[in-house]
């Protein structure tokens, strides 16, 4: 109730023409971005020649999910979706994991060397990606993991950012809690394990639903590891349904139904994962941001 308050006396100083202007900029946004949204659904459940025409399409043409049946029996969609779905969980759990086991050993205070580690992890993020990419390939070469779904999954098995994240999560932890633990005759892995990881639960949520954002649109790190198109994970199958007419076997041409569905399917899981982490990933962000 306190904050509903401020919010309202915060509402209730603003100019008339201040909150005029900020809800026309609200307006503006969730035009520019949900009319290509509402365009991509509404061409996906459109029929395959409606779909070829010229303009915006904002509604069905008729309503029809052939672009959908289409996209994934018959060019067999559901392969990579799966193969992503996979990889992506798989990456996930392995990246969490390791993340906040990293972030509990710089969490003590008494780690030999702790600022000079903590200042390695801050500098592994100042690294991009791309710079990595011929490193990361001769290293899974000489691994004999090019072309397996093992390469893609402890591929960034831990971040730098997660590492922190947990780390600043760690810390707001009673230490009392802790230390009773540890009176009790419980190990290091088992405080981690019970105390601590349960009450970051907000932390573990936020670096998981980014790790699996970004697992799931990868692109580069796959064309670099993976040659084999079977093989191939779900957003590099749409870039080349999308960069091509016809379909990969070239059997049979793709209309824009079908392409759009397949666009839709890509986001479906992505949009389902916000929503059941939304309320953990706002306040992971923010209290992760700002502990000490």
């Amino acid at each position: 109730m306190a904050e509903k308050r401020k919010k309202l006396e915060f509402q209730d100083r603003l100019p008339l023409g201040w909150r005029l202007g900020l809800y026309l900029c609200l307006f503006l946004a969730v035009i520019v971005m949900g009319i290509p949204m509402l365009n991509v659904l509404a061409v996906s459940f459109s029929e395959s020649a409606k779909s070829e025409s010229p303009g915006l399409i904002l509604f069905p043409a008729p309503f029809t999910i052939e672009g959908y049946d289409f996209i994934w029996n018959h060019q067999n969609l559901w392969r990579p979706f799966l193969i992503t779905l996979y990889v992506s969980a798989a990456g996930t759990l392995i990246h969490v994991f390791l993340s906040s086991l990293a972030g509990y050993v710089l969490y003590h205070r008494g780690l030999p060397l702790r600022n000079l580690l903590t200042t390695f992890v801050m500098l592994t993020m100042t690294v991009p990606g791309e710079l990595t990419l011929v490193s990361t390939y001769e290293m899974f070469r000489q691994l004999g993991l090019i072309n397996t779904y093992t390469a893609l999954i402890i591929s960034g098995a831990a971040g730098g950012f997660s590492v922190l994240l947990m780390r600043n999560y760690f810390t707001g932890v009673p230490a009392s809690l802790a230390e009773a633990s540890r009176i009790d005759g419980a190990s290091d892995f088992m405080i981690f394990r019970k105390v601590f990881l349960p009450l970051s639960v907000p932390g573990l949520m936020t670096i998981g639903t980014l790790q699996f954002i970004g697992r799931w649109n990868s692109i580069t790190n796959v064309v670099t590891l993976i040659s084999d198109q079977k093989m191939y994970t779900l957003p590099v199958v749409l870039r080349i349904i999308l960069n091509e007419q016809s379909s990969t076997s070239g059997t049979a041409y793709i209309f824009s139904n079908a392409r759009m569905a397949a666009v839709a399917l890509t986001a479906l899981p992505l949009v389902a994962l916000y929503f059941f982490t939304q309320r953990f990933f706002n306040t992971g962000v923010t209290l992760g941001a700002t502990k000490e």
